[in-house]
């Protein structure tokens, strides 16, 4: 007959492995319970954290945003007060509480268990401060929108009259004119970096506008025009005209009545033999009139004069793509005198037949002065 015997050698390898087995199902309960118990608490805080994390990030893509703009100095008081509430939240962060409740080891998750408390606590003192952060984000960008719309108040009308293609400024112009209601910070910054690209991009299209109409002023100065009135007919002068013109993308009309931005007249102060009107709505941008009904019409269609005072109101508009208005604060009360200065130096206009021509109209006399207002204005200083 067989008996057990404990102190076998199988005995106690039996032994053995069952103590094993029993340790090692009490680890793995022990860890399940340890997962599941932190996994919960984690699950139960997630969405808590997720909302703050996106708080916190905003909050830096807010200030990385404000400081790519020009002059970031305007926005410091608020980058200050918002990089401060980051470095408070950040603070908690670094707490052993945070750790342990975003633990992924195990030993980590095992200390968690005995943090509940502190981990809640962590949580509301990170959500007070997460909304404090996030209110001092908003003040950052209604500085920064501030900013943007007040500049586009200021240059917009200018930037259309500009550019060559009005479709990004025309959108701007829709997005301004539209109420903006945002349900989070992060949508709000999203729009304003949109709208400051949008700007920027005009911007662009503005400076190309201005180098463009450069290059196209000197062609048009290189068009050769005869000196005396017989070595064209009138046909000739007026083709001639139209061509400087159509190198700068400009059409010519003849009218018989004055008429730009609601002045009207036959000839206002008898002197007007031609305009450019400068029109909000761009419909006048490339358009130049001759006022055919000028005592001396007949005359200047039979001379070199008609190119001189087409290129004349070129001038205008050479000016107002420059600067946005055909009357730039550098040229003060001289605006007649720096354009004819403008037309001599760029579009190659005769200054002594233009002296002759105006003799004795003071506004439009040409001196070293208008002739640098007008060379600051080609460089891009107006005023």
């Amino acid at each position: 007959m067989l008996l057990y015997d404990p102190n076998s050698r199988g005995s106690r390898i039996v032994k053995n492995i069952l103590s094993a087995i029993v340790t090692l199902a009490v680890i793995v309960s022990a860890a399940n319970f340890v997962q599941n118990t932190t996994s919960n608490t984690y699950q139960d805080l997630e969405p808590q954290m997720t909302t703050m994390q996106g708080i916190r990030q905003t909050a830096q893509d807010s200030v990385t945003f404000a400081q790519s703009m020009e002059n970031p100095d305007q926005y410091a008081a608020q980058i200050e007060n918002v990089q401060q509430y980051m470095s408070d939240y950040d603070y908690f962060t670094k707490l052993p509480a945070y750790r342990y409740l975003t633990a992924t080891s195990l030993p980590d998750r095992v200390l968690s268990m005995f943090h509940h408390k502190d981990q809640q606590h962590l949580v509301d003192s990170m959500q007070t401060t997460a909304h404090n952060l996030d209110t001092q984000t908003k003040e950052l960008l209604d500085a920064v929108d501030k900013t943007m719309a007040d500049d586009f108040t200021q240059h917009a009308g200018q930037w259309l009259l500009q550019v060559d293609d009005p479709i990004q400024v025309n959108e701007l112009i829709d997005r301004y004119g539209k109420q903006r209601n945002y349900a989070s910070m992060r949508e709000l910054l999203t729009d304003l970096q949109s709208l400051y690209k949008l700007r920027e991009d005009v911007k662009q299209q503005v400076s190309d506008a201005v180098g463009k109409l450069h290059n196209t002023e000197a062609t048009a100065a290189a068009i050769a025009v005869p000196e005396r009135n017989g070595d064209l007919d009138p046909a000739g002068w007026y083709t001639l005209a139209t061509n400087v013109a159509s190198t700068m993308g400009v059409q010519i009309e003849q009218t018989v009545e004055f008429s730009c931005g609601g002045q009207a007249g036959e000839n206002p102060n008898g002197f007007v033999a031609a305009y450019y009107c400068q029109m909000p709505d761009r419909t006048q941008r490339d358009v130049v009139h001759i006022l055919t009904t000028h005592p001396n019409w007949t005359q200047t269609a039979r001379s070199p004069w008609l190119v001189d005072m087409v290129k004349h109101e070129l001038s205008h508009r050479s000016i107002m793509i420059s600067c946005g208005t055909t009357q730039p604060a550098i040229a003060g009360n001289r605006t007649e005198a720096v354009t004819n200065s403008y037309s001599a130096l760029y579009f190659g206009a005769d200054r002594g037949r233009i002296a002759t021509e105006q003799q004795g109209v003071a506004e439009y006399a040409m001196d070293a002065q208008s002739d640098q207002i007008a060379a600051s204005i080609h460089d891009g200083n107006c005023g």
